[in-house]
């Protein structure tokens, strides 16, 4: 474990964050690419674009990757926490990796997606119970 204890408010803040932009990304889009969050020494979330240009061999997932350019962040301090949203489409779930010093879960948020509209498909999202499984700490 690195760094000191991240609160639960400061957890639940950054939670909200990715749970929030991803069922926006799926009212208006119908989908999403994993979406990052980062809790920086300051106390403000910030949503990370995630450029990958690491050559791709097959082997290693895309939350791997993902983890892989988080690692030297945290090691070097910027990021105190962070959260990774999923869209798991066929499982109408989203699933929000949470990653801090004393905190390693994933997050399963079920949902229901209601749709009108011909031309122009207006999503809207049900959320149902959240299920969250306590998991090893890839990060901290």
């Amino acid at each position: 474990m690195q760094g000191r204890a991240i609160t639960q408010d400061q957890l639940d803040h950054l939670f909200t964050a990715a749970l929030e932009a991803a069922v926006g990304r799926i009212e208006k889009d119908g989908h999403f690419h994993p979406l990052v969050f980062e809790l920086r020494g300051t106390g403000a979330i910030h949503n990370v674009a995630v450029l990958d240009t690491d050559t791709i061999d097959g082997r290693r997932t895309v939350i791997d990757r993902l983890f892989a350019i988080l690692r030297p962040r945290v090691a070097e301090g910027t990021v105190k926490a962070c959260a990774i949203a999923l869209d798991r489409h066929d499982d109408a779930e989203v699933a929000v990796l949470l990653r801090a010093p004393n905190f390693s879960a994933n997050i399963a948020v079920p949902y229901t997606e209601e749709g009108k509209g011909f031309l122009k498909l207006k999503r809207r999202l049900s959320l149902g119970e959240f299920g969250a499984r306590e998991v090893p700490n890839e990060l901290f």
